[in-house]
This record gives structure tokens, sequence and C-alpha cells, in this order.
């Protein structure tokens, strides 16, 4: 997914906020047509501020298999 020189360079001009978001959109091209663009957006109060696709069920097991 994100290699370590990539995640290093990115940690050091835009902090961990550039990490987590770039390996979140790799995440999602990895998962292709099946996401939305609603689905990168952070996930409401009660879950925790991660991306909404993290919550859908149907996303996370066709992760798992791969």
């Amino acid at each position: 997914m994100l290699d370590p020189e990539t995640g290093l360079v990115l940690f050091i001009v835009g902090g961990i906020g550039s990490v987590v978001s770039f390996s979140a959109f790799k995440i999602a091209q990895g998962i292709g047509p099946k996401i939305e663009a609603k689905d990168l957006l952070p996930a409401p109060f009660p879950y925790l501020p991660l991306p909404r696709f993290f919550y859908k069920k149907e996303l996370m097991e066709s992760l798992r298999r791969r």
C-alpha cells in the first residue's frame, strides 16, 4: 500500500493527517467502483472519525478477501 519512503516524505511535509489521507485514498482505490465520494467523508459522531467505508460491512469483507 504505502511505501515507507513515501510515508516519511508525506509525514515531514504534511504531518500525520496527510499520511492518513493518502492511506485512505490508496485503500479506496483498491476497493474500486464499490465506493462513492460520500464514503470518504468522516463518520458521524458516535463513531471514530474514520472514513465512512470502514463501517460498511460489505466493503470491509471485500478488503479481507484480498
